[in-house]
């Protein structure tokens, strides 16, 4: 943003066009800062995570159905799950 702002400084010649370039260049640059900050939002909040969080969270696995064809004869419930359910403490669990 900052050499796109020096090159209009440089190239664009003094009056309102030079402003609103450069009212434009910067107004960019601040939109492109919001969506770099949406997108990268989990990876700054890990920031905030001490060492030993990823041994204290726990994540709730939940079976769907989904891979199942809809009222296909014979199909009345979910398919079986091979992973037995993981007891956790909630106190260890909320943040």
């Amino acid at each position: 943003m900052l050499s796109a702002l020096l090159l209009a400084q440089a190239l664009v010649a003094t009056g309102p066009e030079r402003t609103g370039l450069q009212c434009v260049l910067v107004l960019g640059g601040f939109v492109a800062m919001v969506q770099w900050t949406r997108r990268n939002r989990a990876a700054l909040d890990h920031l905030d995570w001490c060492d030993c969080a990823s041994s204290r969270v726990t994540m709730r696995v939940i079976p769907s159905g989904r891979g199942q064809l809809a009222g296909a004869a014979g199909v009345r419930e979910p398919a079986p799950v091979d992973a037995e359910p993981v007891e956790a403490n909630l106190e260890e669990v909320a943040r």
